[in-house]
């Protein structure tokens, strides 16, 4: 399936449940690690979708590669297989790499946030990616049997790096136009300047008067300026942290 097609049986299978309380906890403790500046525990973060596990863990870890315990991953089912824990999709997740000297700091800001975190995995830097089930190991040791082979041993170049290229044929179409009808007394560029100057066209007034423009308390400039509050700021501007002075400015022509 490309961009524009759509099917809805898929639309519906596909549909995950957002979770707005944790959604904000997982909000914090990223921020809280982005206001941490160079000592940001967080070396590469991946937000799970469509795939589960199987894909972010896969996109994350590539090239170098890892092996994975599916049974550290937490689940609220201790019936479901391997197979479901690995492709199980639900909102609110990302993988995240962090070193492992910076792994005890990210547990305590996720145990302040009241998020829950486990650690999956090692990177190996053999480029597969390798998934283990510690929990069948540990009984086939416990009856004297070989533990059993991994559930997945891919080469991550083969699934990510080496993916063929998708092609796309355009064909033009050559549209029949009709000369554009104005008054003889006036040009393009006045008619657009009359329509520009219109009030329902040219008012932004929804913007600066409905719209609550100081969330998160980061926001150093907004539209309004001056003592009297009037919308003509040039520049927007919003700071990184509540501390640093560092931050983003964005304005028109940007």
């Amino acid at each position: 399936m490309v961009s524009g097609q759509n099917d809805a049986d898929l639309d519906f299978n596909a549909v995950q449940h957002g979770d707005a309380e944790m959604a904000q906890k997982l909000y914090r403790v990223v921020r809280s690690c982005i206001e941490m500046g160079e000592n940001n525990p967080i070396i590469s973060i991946h937000d799970q979708g469509a795939g589960g596990n199987c894909n972010v863990v896969k996109e994350i870890i590539y090239p170098k590669g890892a092996q994975i315990d599916i049974q550290a991953i937490v689940v609220g089912d201790h019936t479901m297989s391997v197979l479901e824990i690995w492709g199980a999709e639900y909102q609110e997740q990302d993988a995240i790499l962090v070193k492992a000297e910076s792994r005890d700091l990210l547990q305590s800001i996720c145990k302040r946030e009241r998020v829950s975190m486990a650690v999956i995995g090692t990177i190996s830097g053999e480029g597969r990616v390798v998934l283990v089930d510690s929990s069948a190991i540990e009984k086939c040791r416990s009856n004297g049997l070989p533990p059993p082979p991994p559930a997945v041993d891919l080469e991550l170049k083969k699934v990510l790096g080496d993916m063929p290229q998708k092609s796309f044929e355009f064909h033009r179409v050559v549209s029949a136009r009709e000369p554009l009808d104005i008054a003889p007394d006036i040009t393009v560029t006045d008619a657009l300047m009359r329509v520009l100057r219109l009030p329902s066209v040219c008012s932004k007034r929804f913007l600066t008067t409905k719209v609550d423009r100081c969330v998160t308390g980061l926001v150093a400039q907004q539209q309004t300026v001056g003592p009297l509050q009037i919308t003509l700021a040039d520049v927007a501007v919003i700071a990184q942290t509540y501390t640093d002075l560092t931050g983003g400015a964005c304005a028109i022509g940007d």
